[in-house]
C-alpha cells in the first residue's frame, strides 16, 4: 500500500547515571528524543546548563521498545547536590581506591 511508513520500533538505552549531556546524545544518535518535566516550561538545555547534571531515572525504563522519534522522560539532579531518594549507607567498609589515596606507583 503506497504511503505507508513502517514504523521503526527501537529499544530504548539505558541512560541513568548517564551525564544528561552524554544522555541526550545516546538517545539522539538513536533517534529519541528527551524530556523533563513540563512540557511547556523551559527546554532541557537551558536546565542543565551550565553545570554538570546526572540522570537519575528513566521513563520508560532501558530495555523497552518505543517508536523511533518517541521522547524518554528523564529526571535529573545537578553534580553535588543529596538524592532524598537513595538510603544512606551506614555501616560497612568505607570505599576506598588505595592505589589513588596511597600514592602508589605503577610496577
Amino acid at each position: 500500500m503506497p504511503g505507508v511508513v513502517e514504523r521503526q520500533m527501537l529499544n530504548v538505552p539505558d541512560l541513568v547515571g548517564q551525564p544528561v549531556h552524554i544522555a541526550q546524545e545516546i538517545a539522539a544518535n538513536l533517534g529519541f528524543g528527551l524530556a523533563a518535566g513540563d512540557p511547556d516550561g523551559p527546554g532541557l538545555r537551558s536546565r542543565t546548563w551550565p553545570g554538570l547534571f546526572w540522570v537519575t531515572s528513566q521513563d520508560p525504563p532501558a530495555g523497552s521498545v518505543l517508536e523511533r522519534g518517541s521522547q524518554i522522560q528523564i529526571t535529573f539532579v545537578q553534580d553535588g547536590q543529596a538524592r532524598s531518594d537513595v538510603p544512606e549507607q551506614t555501616g560497612g567498609p568505607t570505599p576506598s581506591l588505595p592505589t589513588h589515596a596511597e600514592g602508589a606507583t605503577d610496577s
